[in-house]
């Protein structure tokens, strides 16, 4: 026992491999759409006074998730942009101490990096279809897979009615000592943290592009790892993008 107390991993790696989706039928037939805030009238309240919106505001404003995607192709620039927006290197800018440290576009504790994104590539202008690995020093795409994986993939995710025809979907995949042999335990926390600054990123700089997204969490954790090529349970996917342009017209009263 004193073996798994001292051991940085373990219950992280317990909670990881033991959360699969959970799919509660009851919560998604016939429940009402419910959104819940927290306000107390009984005390003492101050107006925020108005403020002029930058383009940074108006993008995350016109953030939307949709649930069908054209059939498009997606050009390799615009999938350049979003790798480089969400995880690009950048520096070497110096150190205080001496040195220098290469940046990425969002914070992660100690500076340590521990995500690697995998992009499945459906319809990419100029790319043939396969699996790649964005090699973000290099600023590089390396083919993990070549061909076809849809096939595969259809029963990995469980929104992939949504995403089949999404020319893109990207995989950020943790490499979970990276950050943990720092921070212990903790480190998990940071690691999803950092998934979400990156998928808000890429989100962001979709919009900007004038394409949609859909951040998905809900896919078969053993079979996507699989499918990349992961070694788990020491790497693993914690998140999932479908990236492309929207089928129809996006609803301002559609769910985020």
């Amino acid at each position: 026992m004193s073996t798994y107390v001292h051991d940085p991993m373990v219950l992280s790696q317990l909670f990881h491999l033991n959360s699969e989706p959970w799919l509660n039928e009851a919560a998604y037939r016939g429940a009402p759409f419910v959104q819940e805030f927290r306000s107390n009238p009984a005390a003492a309240r101050i107006a925020l006074p108005a403020t002029l919106p930058g383009p940074l505001h108006e993008l995350a404003t016109n953030r939307r998730s949709v649930r069908a995607f054209q059939p498009a192709p997606m050009p390799l620039a615009a999938l350049a942009a979003l790798l480089r927006a969400g995880y690009g290197v950048h520096g070497p800018d110096p150190m205080e101490g001496g040195g220098h440290f290469l940046r990425r576009p969002v914070p992660s504790a100690g500076g340590l990096y521990p995500l690697e994104i995998y992009a499945l590539v459906h319809r990419v202008e100029g790319l043939a279809a396969g699996i790649y690995h964005y090699d973000a020093l290099g600023d590089a795409l390396e083919t993990v897979r070549a061909g076809d994986w849809q096939q595969e993939a259809a029963s990995m995710f469980y929104t992939w009615p949504f995403v089949d025809q999404a020319p893109v979907i990207l995989c950020l995949a943790a490499m979970f000592g990276r950050t943990q042999k720092k921070y212990g335990p903790r480190g998990y926390r940071y690691i999803l943290l950092e998934a979400g600054h990156v998928a808000q990123n890429i989100c962001l700089v979709a919009a900007e592009g004038g394409l949609a997204s859909l951040c998905m969490g809900g896919y078969r954790d053993g079979a996507l790892n699989r499918l990349l090529g992961l070694s788990a349970p020491a790497e693993g996917v914690v998140y999932t993008l479908g990236l492309g342009q929207a089928a129809l017209p996006l609803a301002m009263g559609s769910p985020p």
